[in-house]
């Protein structure tokens, strides 16, 4: 195992070229929200907007997107998931269904670029059956917390604990996939590597920070970043966000917003090593 660190983080953030545009930086679409979670959607948005990425496209409920529209209107609305994106996130707030998992399963089968499976994604996928990702055409990247992990393999969560770098790595192997096992120290590892990603602080245990996470993370895959360096750019860039909060605010009072809005400062600090 490799610890994830501030220099291995760095180029992932090169020099962008001044003669560039929009498309030079890809197009990252976010799948999510519900009536019951429109927040987990805003969060996703807000990290994927500040990611580098050229677009951002949101596929979500009707009345969330018009409620939307004037706050974020550098966002593209779109009413079906584009097949273009650079890469795509889903499961955020969108809340567990059948029609979730028939939507996985077709962008499972359909999708040829990289697909990021979070929260609800997850969990619809523990209870609607797994079998769905063995007929992929996609590159597909997992992120589920350590609950999640078990819904989806069936082990205990005192059992995952005890021995989360081995599981985590027969599942990425079993599955072809690349698995984040979200944590203190999260896991990420595509069946043959891991890493550890141990920046962060508790200003991350609240509600929201996956969902930061998996927006962040579908930006830097859409700007070319490989996907497993885009697992381990996002974690660590998010996680030193969280410290530049929590040295601001403390731990106890640093929030999502706080985070998304310290980000540029996170960059900077990786791009001025």
């Amino acid at each position: 195992m490799e610890i994830v660190t501030a220099e291995y983080c760095k180029k992932f953030y090169p020099v962008r070229d001044r003669n560039s545009h929009k498309g030079t930086y890809g197009s990252a679409n976010i799948i999510a929200g519900s009536d019951k979670y429109p927040g987990a959607l805003v969060l996703a948005l807000q990290t994927a907007l500040k990611s580098g990425c050229g677009y951002v496209k949101l596929t979500t409920s009707s009345d969330i997107k018009y409620s939307l529209a004037l706050k974020f209107p550098q966002t593209v609305f779109i009413d079906e998931p584009d097949l273009s994106s650079d890469c795509i996130a889903m499961g955020m707030g969108c809340g567990v269904s059948e029609g979730l998992y028939s939507q996985l399963k077709y962008l499972l089968e359909n999708y040829r670029k990289t697909l990021i499976i979070d929260a609800d994604g997850l969990n619809s996928i523990a209870v609607y059956g797994k079998e769905v990702l063995n007929n992929k055409k996609c590159k597909v990247i997992m992120t589920p917390h350590v609950k999640e992990f078990s819904r989806l393999t069936g082990i205990s969560v005192d059992e995952i604990a005890a021995n989360p770098e081995k599981l985590a790595r027969n599942f990425a192997n079993e599955y072809n996939i690349i698995l984040l096992l979200k944590g203190a120290d999260s896991i990420i590892t595509d069946g043959e590597r891991i890493l550890v990603n141990t920046a962060g602080t508790t200003a991350l245990a609240k509600a929201g920070s996956g969902d930061m996470l998996s927006g962040y993370m579908c930006g830097t895959v859409a700007r070319g970043v490989d996907p497993f360096g885009a697992v381990c750019c996002a974690c660590y860039t998010l996680g030193l966000s969280a410290e530049i909060s929590s040295e601001q605010k403390t731990d106890y009072c640093a929030d999502a917003n706080d985070i998304i809005n310290n980000l540029h400062n996170a960059v900077r600090r990786l791009t001025a090593l």
